[in-house]
């Protein structure tokens, strides 16, 4: 039985780094405009600290040693999904309002002051379309991850 490895490559460590810490950057961008839609990281926390993890153990058994397993298929469409998650992830808590009970903006609106009235149902606008975006680049990662772990399981 042959044993199949490959040199670790760089960019394979620094894209598995990236994809998680990714959404680290975006619960910090998130810290910059705190407001009550943080409890919904107290109350949903189990639920989006299992889909961390879950995405940590893709990105590390997907780049990370000498039998990766997106060593074993071009990897070009599992790194971009899993980049994808995590850069659309940060620019969606970027535009995402939030607030107390009578003032709502943005680290976006903050940043560059902007009117509040005029931007914030566009900066929402802005933050849904990158929530989905980002929820179908980690269901894409995860077809990815699968079909490369299989892959790897075959020739293995």
């Amino acid at each position: 039985m042959t044993i199949i490895e490959f040199p670790v490559r760089r960019s394979s460590v620094v894209t598995g780094i990236a994809i998680m810490a990714l959404p680290l950057v975006a619960l910090g961008v998130k810290f910059l405009n705190p407001g009550w839609l943080m409890l919904f990281l107290l109350y949903g926390g189990i639920l989006i600290g299992a889909a961390y993890v879950f995405l940590a153990v893709m990105a590390s058994s997907g780049f990370f040693g000498k039998r990766a397993a997106f060593s074993f298929v071009e990897s070009r469409r599992g790194r971009i999904a899993g980049l994808g998650h995590g850069i659309s992830l940060v620019l969606a808590t970027f535009f995402l309002t939030d607030g107390g009970d009578s003032t709502w903006t943005s680290a976006f609106i903050s940043l560059f002051g902007l009117d509040l009235e005029t931007w914030v149902d566009p900066s929402d606008a802005i933050a849904s379309v990158l929530f989905i975006v980002a929820i179908g680049a980690y269901l894409w990662f995860l077809v990815e991850w699968v079909i490369a772990v299989r892959v790897k399981r075959r020739l293995v």
